[in-house]
């Protein structure tokens, strides 16, 4: 049977259309791109310089300078909704017209701020553990969202009140440390100790590390040090990270009990 040589010859043409069309559509993508971020924005905002870009990072931007971050004019602070970029950008994504790392990085973020957004909508509801989480990401800058003491302050503070142990262990390190409130050692001891006898770990590692090394007002005491970090495995509240939780096993293990 002789080849279908036209017929090939069209669907060749058919693919080729199809790969110049999809380079013209991820060429196009770059005109989404934020000019600071360099990635699809989730949250798209047109600043006074008519460019289009990601709220958290121009507010941070402007914080700093009010000039263009494009054409380092001055500039306002004045930011507008782009929602027609915002409903581009998604029916491309979600039809599979955008595709690449960019659009991954993009996919990511946009769960990031579903979570954030459903997690607000607990806080407000008065979920203490969605406080402390809230807190937490505004401490360390996460999700999406631009580092914020004062804010990890109130929300921590927030959490305590509505009964959080975690919450109460978060308010103590802010009065430890002073973070987003004047420093007070006497009040911040007292707050981690509350929250480690009510089983968070990240309060027995934090009194555990204050003692091991005498930091935050704490004497440097080793058999208290021991009875915090020893604590940390069995506390039943999972706040402490893994790298905490080795910290302290492993600090256990190089200063064993006389």
């Amino acid at each position: 049977m002789p080849p279908k040589r036209g017929r090939e010859a069209a669907e060749d043409e058919t693919s080729q259309e199809l790969r110049r069309t999809k380079s013209a559509v991820n060429e196009a993508m770059n005109e989404f791109l934020c000019p600071i971020t360099f990635s699809l924005p989730v949250d798209p905002v047109m600043a006074e310089d008519g460019k289009v870009y990601e709220r958290s990072a121009i507010e941070e931007w402007l914080k700093q300078q009010h000039k263009s971050p494009v054409t380092n004019l001055a500039m306002g602070t004045r930011l507008l909704p782009a929602l027609q970029v915002k409903n581009m950008i998604r029916t491309m994504v979600t039809s599979g017209a955008l595709t690449g790392d960019k659009v991954d990085a993009w996919k990511l973020k946009l769960k990031e701020e579903e979570e954030v957004a459903e997690t607000r909508r607990k806080a407000e509801a008065g979920d203490g553990v969605a406080m402390y989480d809230l807190g937490l990401w505004y401490e360390n800058g996460e999700k999406g969202l631009a580092k914020d003491l004062a804010k990890a302050f109130e929300l921590y503070k927030k959490s305590h009140e509505a009964g959080d142990a975690s919450g109460t262990a978060g308010l103590g390190d802010c009065y430890l440390v002073g973070m987003g409130v004047p420093k007070c050692p006497m009040l911040g001891a007292t707050l981690m100790s509350d929250a480690a006898a009510r089983g968070s770990k990240n309060a027995c590692w934090n009194l555990g590390f204050a003692y091991a090394d005498g930091l935050g007002g704490f004497p440097k005491d080793e058999t208290m040090a021991r009875r915090y970090y020893s604590m940390v495995a069995s506390a039943a509240i999972e706040d402490c990270t893994n790298e905490g939780k080795e910290k302290a096993a492993t600090w256990l293990r190089e200063h064993p009990a006389a």
